[in-house]
């Protein structure tokens, strides 16, 4: 990965724009609004067209770029969910962002079956979407992972292997998917692509400021729908880095509701249906080893197992729904 990293929320996720009143029962929990939410104001745009507003956007010719309305109706439901999900839980950027939106909501459904009305108010907030987006991804790049990860070496088996490679085979993605966490943090992780079980993550402040660093092996979906137990391969393992000892404790909450995530493929609504199945993923014994990079026993920067540094006791305090994709 040589291009500088770009990190945002990934797409292939359900079109949003208004919260139901389930998910207003969480407040202020964006990434619960946004898995909630339904696909569209058109939706198919199949008859009957039960409101002004839908008629509008399913059939309306604008004069410019457009074949009608319902592709400035995917894109900012595609721009509003993004949003939602990289504005965590009971942030203040959660609160703004549904702010925001329900004014957006209020002046669109004022437009009626106004075309011209309805491309402009949602012509405006694609663009507030998109400076909100701005602000909520952290500006973290390649040189702050190169800075944070410096020259270090780790043994991966028989083989000495660059950390900074390693992190970087796990992130050739785009975008990445990110999370604000309860501490204020943000949790980015990837992919290798067309390899799942080979996962990168990286916890960084809102200045980008690297907190945490973490290589993933084994993990993704290993406790499909159907299956109750899970015995983590030879492979399996989460390496975590770090150069301050206090960055894992605070953040190994979220690093365990991650990996619970992880293993249930991302797709389980918790709190909500699949309650029982994430307390059960949570309950998994986790294959997690921690290291610092400061470590002064550290040969020619390799860092070996006497560089391993306990885990802290955490409360498990952080839902893997929260990592709902």
């Amino acid at each position: 990965m040589t291009r500088q990293l770009i990190f945002g929320m990934g797409v292939f996720m359900a079109i949003t724009f208004s919260w139901s009143a389930s998910a207003a029962d969480t407040p202020f929990n964006c990434p619960a609004i946004a898995a909630q939410t339904p696909e569209s104001y058109a939706r198919s745009c199949k008859p009957p067209l039960t409101t002004p507003l839908r008629d509008a956007i399913c059939n309306y010719k604008p004069r410019v770029w457009l074949d009608d309305l319902r592709m400035l109706d995917t894109t900012v439901g595609v721009s509003y969910v993004r949003d939602l999900r990289a504005a965590g839980a009971g942030t203040p950027q959660c609160k703004a962002l549904l702010e925001s939106h329900k004014t957006y909501e209020k002046e669109l459904q004022g437009c009626g079956n106004n075309g011209d009305c309805v491309l402009k108010v949602m012509g405006n907030w694609s663009r507030t979407l998109a400076d909100i987006e701005d602000r909520l991804r952290p500006p973290l790049d390649e040189a702050a992972l190169k800075k944070f990860a410096g020259g270090i070496k780790f043994q991966d088996g028989q083989q000495t292997v660059s950390l900074l490679k390693r992190l970087e085979q796990g992130m050739d993605l785009y975008p990445l998917p990110q999370m604000a966490l309860p501490n204020g943090n943000v949790l980015v992780w990837g992919f290798q692509p067309h390899n799942a079980q080979v996962q990168s993550l990286a916890v960084v402040d809102r200045q980008g400021a690297v907190q945490l660093l973490g290589i993933v092996d084994g993990l993704y979906l290993a406790l499909p729908s159907g299956k109750t137990r899970w015995e983590p391969g030879k492979d399996a393992r989460i390496a975590l880095f770090v150069r301050d000892p206090a960055a894992l404790s605070q953040n190994l909450s979220a690093i365990h509701a991650w990996a619970a995530a992880d293993v249930l493929g991302f797709n389980q609504d918790c709190p909500g249906k699949d309650q029982a199945r994430c307390q059960a993923a949570a309950q998994i014994p986790l294959p997690i080893q921690a290291y610092t990079l400061n470590c002064k026993a550290a040969n020619g920067k390799i860092i070996h197992q006497h560089c391993a540094i306990p885990l802290p006791q955490v409360p498990d305090n952080v839902s893997p729904g929260l990592f709902w994709q």
